[in-house]
């Protein structure tokens, strides 16, 4: 695998933050909900935020829904990232990647209250593979003619299903989606491994209690959760449900159960490992 960029030499000020706050979490000095909301929103000054929306296009736009909602949300993936205990095990390239994804798993959404975005993964993939190039990760068709072909598709790639109110993901989409990063990006390329769990990380039923709109069937499963972004999904799944959960052990552990058991079956269809 080619070498992955770091996002600590583009945002370094976002990993030390982040990096802080866990081992202030850790410490016990960050315990709660409102100090954590309170030290985020002190960080995220204007030029904070312009510095970041130049290597992710559209964090600003994020920003803007419901109270900063998923900004929240990612610093605290990202918090949830570093704390984890398999994140000590991983391979340095792993935690490169991960850093990425949690970046950029959620730069689409669009949070309103009392409704849900059931499509931000998809259109969440888009932005990354359009701005993963510009941050030295190696691309096979430089001309943007055919990224931005790749990008519409898989932004548009929504359908209007009977029963809810808002569109959904489109997973019928999903073999001209996945061959398009495989063309562009090759298949297992660090791009990809960034792009297929940020694409994939709503179609995964974790929590019975939670079902996913368009989870993806069995058959699916075995064809695109596939090489290294099984390991990859299963812990950016690990981290998302953590992070929403951040400070109460009793729930995070109990995420943790129904995602380890969820992601076994996972594992046993593909016929691959975890993550090492």
């Amino acid at each position: 695998m080619a070498p992955v960029p770091q996002l600590g030499a583009y945002l370094p000020q976002l990993v030390a933050f982040a990096l802080q706050a866990r081992s202030d979490y850790q410490a016990g000095t960050l315990a709660d909900w409102p100090t954590f909301i309170r030290r985020v929103r002190a960080f995220y000054t204007p030029a904070m935020m312009e510095t970041i929306e130049k290597v992710a296009p559209g964090w600003n736009h994020m920003a803007t829904f419901a109270d900063q909602q998923t900004l929240i949300h990612v610093t605290s993936v990202f918090v949830a990232l570093y704390d984890h205990p398999e994140y000590a095990h991983i391979s340095t390239t792993f935690k490169h990647l991960m850093e990425w994804i949690v970046l950029f798993h959620d730069i689409a959404k669009e949070a309103v209250r009392g409704k849900h975005d059931y499509v931000h993964g998809f259109r969440s993939a888009a932005l990354a593979g359009k701005a993963l190039p510009t941050l030295g990760f190696p691309i096979n068709q430089p001309d943007t003619g055919g990224l931005e072909d790749w990008a519409q598709l898989t932004h548009n790639a929504i359908v209007f299903h009977e029963g809810h109110e808002e569109y959904i993901q489109d997973n019928r989409q999903l073999p001209a989606i996945t061959a398009g990063i495989d063309r562009l990006f090759s298949d297992q390329s660090p791009a990809s491994l960034v792009i297929k769990p940020i694409l994939l990380h709503l179609s995964i039923d974790s929590d019975p209690d939670y079902p996913t709109v368009a989870p993806l069937t069995e058959a699916e499963i075995q064809r695109f959760v596939v090489g290294d972004v099984l390991p990859l999904l299963r812990l950016l799944t690990l981290i998302d449900n953590d992070s929403w959960n951040l400070f109460d052990a009793e729930q995070r552990e109990v995420q943790r159960q129904k995602t380890h058991g969820a992601f076994q079956k996972i594992a046993q269809q593909v016929h691959t490992g975890e993550i090492e």
